[in-house]
């Protein structure tokens, strides 16, 4: 009794049903199918990981390929890829069976041509009709017929949504049992979603391209923030603009990145856009000093409510100064004309005032110093006037050797004085230019005082006892001439250097300087087809290059190509100083 009750405890829990002496030889196959079955959940559960994974499709394929072998025998294993009823892609997976090589090597051409009429038809069978169709040939051929031998194959709908997207072919000489057309077609279920996975991702990816394109294209500035003022995207522009990189910018709020601030704006245009739903506008100066329409607009979600704004700006620094300077230059010119005037009567009654008066007499010096600050409004006029572009010049052949001498012959005395070395060089045979001597002399004497007033600076800032020293050069190229100011002061900073040559900007103490300049000066150099190039580091000094064509012909070149040419000039001589 106890023995019986034993056998059916087994039967139940195995679900053997035989006699003892097969017992065993059941068991094992139960091993085995269980132990297949295990091998099929694992494929497909590796196929459902693939989703999530960047592997190419084909990579997936191929590291499940091993193990279908062992539960499903197969020769040949193809993907069909469809797009809209139409075969875009076939990937074929063939294996190392040499003996189903050789079967199918021994194919008739006629075998051949029936086996792919017969695939044909049953490929686009499984199109229309999106079921399994299983094309066995042994079961309609009989031995001896042309196709004799043939594989069984199955065809597999791949389907998304009731959609074919693809087709799995699977050829086995063997042919199929019931358990692998299940396992086959569960194996397809898990590749279609693969396969639509990877259309979408792809799809996904070449949107994201495609815009991330036409975003860059942008030259104008592109900045999307969402609702808490942050920076979410932007394109190259700003990058540009800013001098920084996309990860030191996404994630600024936009009222640092754009004005340095660390409180929001007041008022905010983002603000205004989310209380409006509306397109807003403002023009302002941002941080380096730069003007920038902004356009702002509204983005919403798909409930229609704004989650954030992008901005548009456009860079209209120049446009915006040239008509400040135009109307600064009109205005300049008309307050120069009227004090002309009453400054010319101080500057001679002074000076005839010093004629009548003694040297000795206690108001001479009085009068002397109505007269110097009475010349020096006069020169400062000169300079708006100049400004102004209301002054013409008249051009001649000169030498710039004898412009510089002239220069140093007003200015050399005082530089000395002020204990400063003067190294004088300069190139032997320079070429005549045609120039205006007095334009050119006021652009050379402008750099030096310049070189001199960084010098005292530096000085009186560090204290040191370090010697300054000014070196001024000529030097020609064979198309441009050179003149060259270099010294050991106190430097541009990096953040002032594009300004240096804006009207009325200035790093000098108050009464030090008008911030003229170095506007007037390069315009003189325009005037004559040139440029000013400038070269500087904070705290170890500046070179500034006066650089000029010497003939008309050359006026337009390429500014670069004056500095290289005359970089590549001969080099100058030194007569000392």
């Amino acid at each position: 009794m106890v023995i019986k009750n034993k056998k059916a405890l087994i039967e139940k829990l195995t679900g053997i049903h035989s006699s003892k002496k097969s017992y065993y030889v059941e068991l094992k196959k139960k091993i085995y199918e269980t132990t297949r079955r295990n091998i099929q959940l694992e494929i497909i559960n590796q196929l459902a990981k693939g989703i999530g994974i960047e592997m190419s499709f084909q990579e997936i394929i191929e590291s499940v390929i091993p193990k279908m072998q062992a539960v499903v025998s197969f020769d040949t294993l193809s993907l069909y890829v469809i797009d809209k009823g139409t075969l875009v892609n076939r990937t074929v997976f063939v294996t190392n069976h040499e003996s189903g090589a050789a079967d199918r090597d021994k194919e008739s051409g006629e075998a051949e041509a029936q086996k792919g009429e017969k695939a044909t038809e049953s490929f686009w069978q499984v199109l229309s009709e999106k079921k399994t169709i299983l094309v066995d040939h042994r079961e309609t051929e009989t031995p001896g017929d042309a196709g004799e031998g043939l594989p069984a194959m199955v065809l597999i709908p791949l389907l998304v949504k009731e959609k074919v997207i693809g087709v799995l072919e699977v050829i086995c000489d063997q042919g199929f049992d019931q358990s692998d057309l299940l396992f086959l077609e569960q194996v397809a279920d898990q590749l279609a979603v693969v396969l639509e996975n990877a259309r979408l991702y792809n799809e996904v990816w070449q949107h994201k391209r495609e815009w991330e394109i036409t975003f860059s294209a942008v030259t104008d500035l592109l900045v999307f923030i969402n609702r808490d003022c942050r920076v979410q995207r932007v394109n190259q522009a700003v990058m540009d603009f800013f001098t920084m990189s996309e990860e030191d910018i996404l994630g600024q709020k936009c009222y640092r990145l754009f004005y340095g601030r660390e409180s929001k704006c007041n008022p905010c245009l983002a603000d205004q856009v989310f209380r409006t739903q509306k397109t807003a506008y403002l023009q302002s100066r941002t941080r380096y000093n730069r003007v920038l329409d902004i356009f702002a607009y509204p983005a919403y979600t798909g409930d229609n409510e704004p989650y954030g704004v992008t901005y548009y700006a456009k860079d209209v620094t120049r446009f915006v100064d040239s008509i400040k300077f135009v109307s600064m230059g009109e205005m300049s010119a008309g307050v120069a004309h009227e004090l002309n005037s009453p400054l010319t009567a101080i500057v001679g009654n002074s000076q005839l005032l010093l004629r009548e008066t003694d040297p000795s007499n206690p108001h001479y010096q009085l009068i002397k110093d109505i007269r110097n600050s009475g010349m020096r409004c006069q020169r400062i006029i000169q300079n708006l006037l100049t400004f102004s572009r209301q002054e013409e010049y008249t051009f001649e052949e000169i030498n710039l050797n004898k412009v510089v001498e002239s220069a140093l012959s007003l200015l050399s005395y005082q530089i000395e004085k002020s204990n400063i070395d003067l190294v004088v060089k300069l190139a032997p045979e320079l070429p005549l230019l045609l120039g205006n001597e007095q334009g050119l002399e006021q652009v050379i004497i402008n750099l030096l005082l310049n070189a001199k007033d960084a010098i005292e600076s530096k000085a009186l800032l560090e204290g040191n006892g370090e010697k300054g020293k000014i070196v001024i050069e000529t030097c020609s190229s064979g198309k441009v001439v050179a003149v060259h100011v270099r010294d050991n002061g106190s430097g541009i900073d990096d953040e002032d250097l594009p300004h240096v040559f804006n009207p009325f900007f200035t790093t000098k103490r108050v009464g030090r300087g008008t911030g003229l300049g170095l506007s007037v000066s390069l315009g003189i150099a325009q005037s004559h087809g040139g440029v000013i190039d400038v070269d500087s580091a904070a705290g170890k000094g500046s070179t500034f290059s006066l650089i000029l064509p010497l003939d008309k012909a050359y006026n337009n070149d390429n500014n670069n190509e004056k500095k290289e040419a005359a970089a590549a000039g001969e080099p100058p001589r030194e007569e000392g100083g």
